[in-house]
């Protein structure tokens, strides 16, 4: 889709009905799935034009703001802008480029100083070809620039904020977050750290310290664990001090399978102090088997939630179920910072004040550490990004779980795909939409989706068993773990970026890749 500014000429032509050419374009503008912009300096000079005829202002607000985007314009935008001939022109393409280095100015003023941009008249864009819906961009896993597009003004406006408030370091705006947070997840703390891999970790010490007294678990402590997720949850249990125990999955949904951990607790014994489950994909662990397997043997539960925020088991979120749960701020995580950042929930008073300890050097107070602690606090400004971003986090589970649904009812011919499932239990997020791929190369099936413009990724194609910092530090391995060894030659994840849905023309190239397959 193309990313388009409408020159104020243009606008005040159509909204007045002062040329028919304006006005078709706009129209069909408004219903395209184009993005649209206009600048903060545009506003003013729109503002005076609606005054001066008696327009609707709120009718007109409601309407165009609903489709065009406002972009902000810094002070750095200004200055340079008089450079140029025209400062007001300038300022609008300046700020537009920033935003949207490849963008279409559409305007009626020939001399519009494009800075780089392509420039087109309303009758050249109403006529061209070339802004078809369809489009030809490559469909990413991702896509973040454009998130920032679509999230642009409340995100601009946080971040400003928070620059000019200068409480930098836990500002106000990380306890809002914890507090929504704990109220989203249903869960009477969340503490905001500085990484999913650093909520892991400070959750075991602070387990190892109320459990123990100690500042961190023994080699021949076990916490049970799945190989099949990315690095951080086994290095989380050994920078804890205690040793990973990986036992296999389950090929329906690629979470730790509970009757395996029964299995391994009969082997294992008092050995096992506790259980890491991972809500893989977004979908979430058997907790029900999980919770009653570990109330049994009298160990804890530390949920890895970095992929799951939202996902729900029985209608409770996960992150609520066990001692404490660890969540991931990435920015590719379903709420995502502009860098990293985490956040542990729990009921555990105790443990809550502990990890608080641990995340600010060990000590209630900077002069008066505890306990051995880490400089992982969650940054003010991410936490003000994350408050904007929090705002949006169940429509782009609700796109993401529509574009599911599209790809499962498309794809349920072709024979060699294993699509995933979701129990009737769960709310799975989608975080991944992960299929397998069987009886044929997985490596084909990506080169053929790049050659329709459709990226794809393996998560994970090496298991946690069989990398060598397990090896060279310490763990154990229960069973064969054959399940694991499928799903790591096997799965593809397809892309289910939720500013792509309701453009399935675009969707339909993944289809279209396929077409011909479905034996």
């Amino acid at each position: 889709m193309a990313k388009i500014l409408v020159d104020i000429n243009v606008i005040l032509d159509a909204v007045l009905n002062r040329d028919e050419i304006s006005s078709a374009l706009l129209d069909k503008l408004a219903d395209s799935h184009h993005e649209l912009f206009i600048t903060a300096s545009m506003v003013a000079i729109l503002d005076y034009f609606l005054n001066k005829y008696n327009a609707n202002k709120a009718e007109f607000k409601k309407k165009f703001f609903s489709r065009f985007k406002v972009i902000t314009t810094s002070g750095m935008d200004a200055l340079n802008a008089l450079s140029f001939e025209d400062g007001e022109d300038a300022l609008i393409a300046l700020a537009f480029r920033r935003v949207a280095e490849n963008g279409l100015i559409i305007t009626k003023d020939k001399k519009f100083p494009s800075n780089g941009l392509s420039v087109l008249t309303p009758e050249e864009a109403l006529y061209n070809q070339e802004l078809s819906d369809e489009g030809n961009e490559t469909i990413s896993l991702l896509d973040l620039r454009k998130e920032y597009r679509y999230l642009m003004e409340e995100i601009d406006d946080v971040i400003l904020r928070c620059a000019s408030g200068a409480k930098y370091i836990l500002g106000p705006e990380v306890s809002k977050l914890e507090q929504k947070i704990a109220n989203y997840i249903g869960v009477k703390h969340a503490i905001g750290v500085s990484s999913g891999t650093d909520a892991l970790v400070l959750s075991l010490r602070a387990l190892a310290i109320k459990l123990r007294g100690k500042e961190y678990w023994d080699k021949d402590d076990l916490i049970i664990t799945t190989p099949f997720t990315f690095t951080a949850t086994g290095e989380a249990i050994l920078r804890a001090g205690a040793t990973p125990l990986f036992v296999d999955i389950t090929l329906d949904t690629y979470n730790i399978d509970p009757q395996e951990i029964k299995k391994a607790l009969q082997t294992y014994g008092n050995q096992v102090v506790g259980i890491l489950p991972v809500h893989l994909y977004g979908h979430p662990c058997d907790m029900d088997e999980i919770m009653d397997i570990a109330h049994k043997a009298g160990i804890f539960v530390v949920e890895d939630c970095a992929q799951s925020l939202g996902a729900s088991w029985d209608g409770r979120q996960t992150g609520s179920f066990g001692e404490t749960g660890c969540f991931s701020f990435f920015p590719s995580k379903p709420l995502g910072g502009f860098g990293d950042g985490g956040m542990v929930t729990t009921n555990d008073s105790e443990l809550a004040e502990t990890i608080r300890m641990l995340r600010t050097h060990g000590g209630r107070d900077k002069n008066r550490p505890e306990h051995i602690g880490y400089n992982a606090r969650l940054d003010t400004l991410q936490a003000a990004i994350l408050l904007a971003k929090l705002e949006h986090l169940d429509e782009f589970t609700e796109k993401r779980r529509q574009i599911a649904g599209f790809y499962n009812q498309n794809f349920k011919e072709i024979e060699w795909l294993i699509l995933p499932t979701e129990h009737e239990k769960a709310f799975h997020i989608y975080h991944q939409y992960t299929v397998r791929v069987r009886g044929r190369s997985r490596d084909e099936v990506q080169e053929k989706l790049e050659k329709h413009g459709v990226k794809s990724m393996v998560y994970y194609p090496v298991p946690l068993h069989k990398m060598e910092v397990f090896h060279r530090t310490s763990m154990e391995t229960f069973g064969d773990l054959e399940n694991t060894e499928t799903a790591v030659k096997s799965v593809l994840s397809l892309p289910v970026e939720p500013l792509y849905w309701g453009e399935k023309a675009i969707l339909k190239r993944v289809r279209n890749s396929f077409k011909g397959d479905s034996r």
